[in-house]
């Protein structure tokens, strides 16, 4: 799942983040088909979600301060 870790990140277009909405959804198996969820992709995808969300959330906190002490 080191292949996931090293994708960009999934913020910088919608479509990024629907593909892997899509991949999450896909790791989640189905009822329907009989197919069993995959919880180490699962795993995998959320942790590159939590961290691709911490960057975007530092580098605008960075923004938000430099722009309040140019103020």
């Amino acid at each position: 799942m080191a292949k996931i870790k090293q994708q960009k990140n999934i913020f910088v277009k919608p479509e990024d983040l629907k593909l892997w909405a899509m991949e999450l959804s896909a790791a989640c198996g189905s009822p329907i088909i009989d197919k069993k969820p995959n919880t180490p992709k699962i795993d995998a995808l959320i942790e590159k979600f939590v961290a691709d969300y911490n960057h975007n959330m530092s580098v605008m906190v960075e923004e938000a301060n430099k722009l309040a002490e140019e103020e």
